[in-house]
């Protein structure tokens, strides 16, 4: 957008622009990209002035009748030094927007001219990038500029014009995608009215710069169609200085006029063939059920050729479903018979009594691209979401090797592999398949930071881990049960191991791959690896990482990234309508999105529950203010039983999924996430990512909240639902109580200082004194989250939250049980929750209670104490959950603990350096509190095979530490030791060392 400036206005203008250019910018890079990473931020390259561009640089701009300063781009400026550029300065644009102006309300072009201001706005690789989806088409083909006038009144015309809008058009972009598949040879001429030609050629979809000038076929120009480009309604248009019109003229040419002719008899045959099936279908319609038995074959059938489909090429496909005419491959050899099978799809059939289909390729080169991270992070995760991801990479893989003409092999698990070289051979198929990892790259660091929001924490930390080597293969289908087409050879061999060798995010090739490249003069793509690769049965070798220029990425990766934000906008159900936080950079953002978008999931059947109060508008007045500020300690609140709702069918009739959540309540619920993120410190363990790794354990474990085996036999879904009711205690009925396990997993370490809760006793601040010394930090941070809560700005969350008085007090108690829950140390607490388990689950009374043999409030208080006991359980061990989890995860947070501990050292806040405690502490937290936790959870019966899930990680990372855990200590001790300094000798400032709390300067005494 540019403004209009005049010499009356330049000071009151730059004024403006010189107090609010810096947040403006910013402000554009987090709404459009989630962060800053593409900013230049020196504020140096500012000028305090509007400017005009020369080849020497930029120079103030003086002695105009008016200006037009640049001030908002999208994609948003990648400097502050563009701000303020003069477009009226340069002599094609001027003369448009003078046009602009004398019309009023049109739309005006500029003539074609080199796109100069792009770089204004991006660089030239990136520009590049955007012409990379179009066939041939590249930056210094013809673009257009694209005016629009913004009105002070946008109602009336008349008005003065104070902005106008500009839009650069690349013509060969414009083209795109207006024919179908199929249809090619139309040209197309461009003309404009001061004298400028272009012409292109349209091939279905795509669109070919053939140069300037009207270069149609002349046979065919009596069959010109013109069509005019600028549409107009001002009867001025014709004579106002300055306006540039474009026409457009088509053509047929000879390509297109063969595939006319041919397309004809294919054409009529056509309408015979489906007259005939019309005929065959009303003479058999009276045979229903014959029809049907056809329908159902014909559904089978189609079904085996998706399945064959997706794992051959078209050709072998045809092949092997019997499609093609073999006769004439009786007397083929071998090697022919799998050539023609892959080119042309004739050659020997699937029948395994006649010769296998292979063959030898000897110059092709093969991917292999791993997911680095994936076993890990896959170990959290529903199998929904496991597969969600694949599917979503794997489908953008496809496009882009589709698009490269590389052949998808297989994929073996998180593994990716690709050959290019066949069917076909190529001389270049080294330089492509390193473009085609670059392109894979690229996306996958897009979809990953997208998919981050769906699919919760450390999804934006995958990364891939390419290998690529050249060499002979030998290909064919290994026939028999779920035939494939396969690859086998030393080369897939070498690649596998250069895959495995390489480094996240980076593309390792063979010395054999770089010759190639080499070869094709893309030496400056190779960064020669230090050490040697180690290479089974060949022992070190020389290898490379591949560098391809980035003129592609970036347009590979944003154009899907647009698809994959609007298909997790339709599977969340909820469209996000908030900006992102400023302040917090990209990945705490998508942290604050995904944990938004959990809450408002849970949300749903919180509404669908109150089934007539659903429809209703629900009342904004707010609870009794006595309500809101007195309470007690946090402590003194617990409860042995919590009463859940008993279980009613009206609470069932309503599909959650139904349910609309409003705007109003959205938008505060995501400033409400906003700000309990700020209010995390910056430790290393006890932070933000931390709590949203327990709310994703905490949904991964409600998910998994089962009935028994035996509602499968019932067809009542309310019976169902008064089932799974008694078997989970009431706690599946009451959608209160899940949203309110997840809220309090979000808040359960707010302003954590990163120091035990024994150590701020000994210290004595102030809110140990507060809370009686008990459950120091895990009061202090239910309190300021409450509080936050009940702010006058968030009414309108709580109303819809807590539409009763009685719905807050329950949801306090809930979040009081569950926070206070997560304090393991406190001996008092732990002393009780064992009684409580004990009371509840191992005692004749309440097997007793629950039979029916006592009286009905006691049967219905020992369901609610087993209740009560559950959903402490599962934020207890959603709190350490990664110690239950794959062995990576485990060590990851692990880490993260030990280096905040030994910042306390460091600091003087802990009394031993943990790395002499560390290694034999961790069996006993493992023997005494982890493994009998996860044994609980078994017990009580109602997480099925989560709870087995969960016990097994737990004895398999038990039995990992004591082979390895000894190595662990001294790795992550002398990491700690290279990043902060050892005591007395410290590399960070102590200032630095610690974070403070944001709530109570008494808090830390430094």
């Amino acid at each position: 957008m540019y403004h209009s400036v005049t010499p009356q206005t330049m000071d009151q203008w730059t004024n403006y622009s010189t107090d609010n250019y810096q947040e403006m910018i910013q402000r554009a890079h987090w709404i459009q990209k989630g962060n800053l990473d593409r900013l230049n931020n020196d504020t140096s390259y500012y000028k305090p002035y509007i400017s005009r561009k020369t080849k020497e640089g930029y120079f103030h701009d003086i002695e105009r009748e008016q200006y037009w300063p640049s001030w908002q781009f999208s994609p948003p400026q990648y400097t502050y030094g563009i701000t303020n550029w003069n477009v009226y300065s340069v002599p094609p644009v001027g003369s448009s927007i003078d046009a602009m102006l004398q019309l009023q309300y049109e739309t005006t072009f500029s003539e074609v001219m080199p796109y100069r201001s792009i770089d204004l706005v991006m660089t030239k690789q990136e520009h590049a990038a955007l012409h990379s989806r179009v066939t041939d088409s590249a930056p210094d083909h013809p673009h257009v500029l694209v005016q629009h006038p913004v009105h002070r009144d946008p109602t009336d015309y008349d008005s003065d014009i104070v902005a106008l809008f500009s839009c650069g058009l690349a013509l060969d972009v414009s083209l795109l995608n207006l024919l179908p598949e199929g249809v090619e040879g139309i040209h197309c001429v461009i003309k404009n009215n001061v004298n400028q030609t272009f012409t292109y050629v349209i091939n279905g979809q795509e669109a070919i710069f053939l140069g300037e000038g009207d270069q149609h076929e002349t046979d065919f120009s009596d069959m010109e169609m013109e069509v005019d480009l600028a549409l107009h309604t001002n009867p001025k248009w014709e004579t106002t200085k300055g306006v540039v019109s474009y026409s457009m003229h088509l053509y047929p040419s000879a390509t297109f006029k063969s595939s006319y002719d041919s397309n004809t008899p294919e054409f009529f045959a056509t309408i015979v063939a489906i007259t005939f099936v019309v005929v065959a279908v009303v003479f058999f319609v009276y045979d229903v059920a014959v029809f049907n038995r056809n329908e159902n074959l014909v559904v089978k059938a189609a079904q085996s050729i998706a399945i064959v489909s997706a794992v051959f090429p078209d050709n072998i496909r045809d092949r092997l479903m019997g499609q093609q005419d073999d006769q004439n491959s009786l007397n083929r050899s071998s090697k022919g018979n799998l050539k023609a099978f892959l080119n042309n799809g004739t050659g020997m059939s699937g029948d395994c009594n006649q010769k296998p289909l292979a063959d030898l390729f000897l110059d092709t080169t093969v991917m292999f691209a791993d997911i680095s991270g994936f076993t890990a992070w896959s170990s959290v995760r529903e199998p929904s979401q496991v597969f969600l991801l694949l599917e979503t990479l794997y489908q953008s893989f496809d496009r882009i090797a589709k698009r490269r003409r590389v052949f998808k092999v297989e994929t073996v698990g998180d593994c990716y592999v690709a050959v290019c070289g066949l069917p076909e051979p190529r001389e270049d198929h080294a330089v492509a398949m390193a473009r085609c990892s670059r392109d894979i790259l690229a996306r996958m660091n897009i979809l990953t930071r997208e998919l981050e929001t769906t699919l919760g924490p450390e999804t934006g930390d995958l990364a891939l881990r390419v290998g690529i080597h050249s060499g002979p293969v030998t290909a064919g289908v290994l026939r028999g049960d779920r035939a494939r087409f396969q690859l086998f050879g030393d080369t897939m061999n070498v690649c596998s191991r250069l895959e495995s060798t390489s480094r996240r995010g980076r593309i390792h090739c063979s010395w054999e791959t770089a010759q190639h490249i080499i070869d094709a003069g893309k030496e400056k793509w190779l960064e020669k690896r230090q050490d040697l690769t180690e290479i089974k049965g060949k022992g070190f070798i020389e290898s490379y990482f591949v560098n391809v220029d980035a003129e592609r990425a970036v347009s590979v990766a944003s154009r899907t990234s647009l698809e994959v934000i609007q298909n997790n906008v339709r599977s969340s159900g909820a469209a996000k309508i908030w900006k992102p936080v400023v302040g917090l950079d990209g990945r705490t953002n998508r942290l604050i999105d995904w944990n938004v978008q959990q809450l408002l999931q849970l949300l749903k059947p919180v509404v669908a529950s109150r089934c007539s109060r659903t429809k209703k508008s629900v009342s904004k007045r707010p609870l009794a203010s006595g309500f809101l500020e007195l309470r007690s300690r946090p402590l003194d609140e617990v409860k042995e039983i919590i009463r859940l709702p008993e279980w009613s069918q009206a609470s069932t009739q309503q599909d959650p999924s139904e349910v609309e959540i409003p705007p109003d309540v959205v938008l505060q619920l995501h400033l409400l996430v906003g700000e309990i993120a700020k209010m995390y410190n910056k430790n290393p363990f006890h932070n933000f990512d931390h709590a949203s790794h327990v709310v994703l354990s905490v949904t991964k474990l409600m998910s998994r909240i089962v009935a028994p085996s035996d509602l499968e036999d019932i067809e009542s879904h309310c019976e169902a639902a008064a089932q799974l009711h008694d078997h989970t205690y009431g706690i599946t009925s009451s959608p209160l109580t899940l949203f309110s396990c997840a809220f309090s997993a979000l808040i359960h370490d707010v302003d954590h200082v990163g120091v035990s809760n024994v150590q701020l006793v000994k210290e004595g601040v102030s809110i140990a004194a507060k809370y009686k010394n008990r459950s120091v930090a895990e009061q202090n941070s239910l309190d300021l989250s409450w509080d936050l809560l009940m702010e006058p700005r968030f009414e309108i969350l709580r109303s819809f939250l807590f539409p009763k008085q009685e719905d807050m007090v329950h949801f306090r108690q809930l979040v009081v049980n569950s926070v206070m829950a997560t304090d393991i140390v406190d001996k008092e607490l732990k002393e009780l929750r064992h009684a409580r388990w004990e009371k509840a689950f191992n005692t004749g009374d309440a097997a007793g209670a629950i039979s029916g043999k006592q009286p009905q409030e006691h049967q219905r208080d020992a369901v609610n104490r087993k209740a009560t006991i559950v959903i402490e359980h599962i934020i207890q061990a959603s709190d350490i959950s990664h110690t239950m989890q794959h062995w990576h995860v485990y060590r990851k947070w692990n880490q993260k603990l030990f280096e905040e501990l030994y910042l306390a050292y460091l600091n003087g806040r802990m009394e031993k350096d943990p790395s002499e405690f560390w290694f034999q502490g961790e069996f006993g937290f493992f023997d005494y509190y982890i493994i009998p936790l996860t044994r609980k959870l078994k017990e009580c019966g109602v997480f099925g095979v989560s709870s087995d899930e969960y016990l097994n990680y737990a004895l398999k990372n038990r039995a990992e530490w004591e082979l390895k855990g000894e190595a662990a200590v001294k790795e992550m001790l002398q990491e700690c030791r290279e990043k902060y300094g050892e005591k007395g000798n410290l590399k960070l400032q102590r200032g630095l060392l610690l974070p403070g709390s944001q709530h109570d300067t008494n808090l830390i005494d430094v």
